[in-house]
């Protein structure tokens, strides 16, 4: 049941960045925030375990990306981990189709979980990147990708791009220790026939953060992705 100061307060906090937060997300936000606690307790889904912290550090954070995607659309979630940035996303964008990638099947679960107890248009995979991106379930399907901390700016769009529609986009999540010479998604980007943007920084309650746009002009060429370790030994 919403907590009216609460919801208060939370809307408030988004409005400051320009998010309309309605009753319906609040509530959604609310269940998904417990459930993500909880599930800390059984695996490492989140090591923001505060609720305050989980608004700002989880959902604000995700819901800022909502004003670089499309009203509508197929969205990819790379290393999605715990949900994050897409259950806040289809929980907000509900226009969206929202689909959650990552390797560790206990996460996909729970994720999946999730997604059945919000009724959200979303679904959770569990697979690898560079694998999956061979299925034409999945190859070239994707509006737009999304990930954040999943890995380095080479390896990341090596591994997403392939997902991705032609004139389709990666948004890359950053921090404050972001380092363009040491990600390379320049030099990435130009070998998979795609254009980088500026980084674009930005301040969340006082925490530096970047958001990098990668998008895609040409068709992927076949060979990639490579094999991960093939990625890891011989960045692009």
């Amino acid at each position: 049941m919403i907590d009216p100061t609460q919801y208060s307060s939370c809307r408030d906090l988004f409005a400051e960045y320009q998010i309309t937060l309605t009753n319906a997300q609040h509530e959604k936000l609310r269940i998904y925030e417990e459930m993500l606690i909880d599930e800390s307790q059984r695996q490492n889904i989140t090591a923001v375990r505060g609720s305050s912290e989980i608004w700002i550090r989880h959902f604000l954070d995700a819901a800022y990306l909502m004003r670089f995607l499309p009203a509508e659309g197929a969205v990819l979630d790379i290393g999605t981990g715990g949900g994050i940035p897409a259950i806040p996303l289809a929980i907000m964008r509900p226009a969206l189709t929202v689909t959650m990638l990552d390797s560790e099947h206990n996460k996909i679960a729970f994720c999946q979980r999730a997604v059945d107890r919000l009724q959200l248009h979303a679904s959770a995979v569990s697979g690898r990147a560079e694998e999956l991106a061979y299925n034409p379930q999945y190859r070239g399907q994707f509006d737009a990708a999304v990930s954040r901390a999943m890995a380095n700016g080479s390896m990341l769009t090596e591994l997403s791009v392939p997902f991705l529609k032609l004139d389709g986009y990666l948004l890359a999540m950053k921090g404050k220790q972001y380092d363009p010479e040491t990600e390379r998604f320049g030099s990435a980007a130009a070998a998979l026939g795609c254009s980088c943007d500026e980084p674009l920084g930005y301040m969340l309650c006082g925490e530096q953060k970047y958001l990098i746009r990668v998008h895609k002009n040409a068709k992927t060429p076949e060979q990639y992705p490579r094999r991960f370790a093939k990625i890891k030994r011989s960045p692009l």
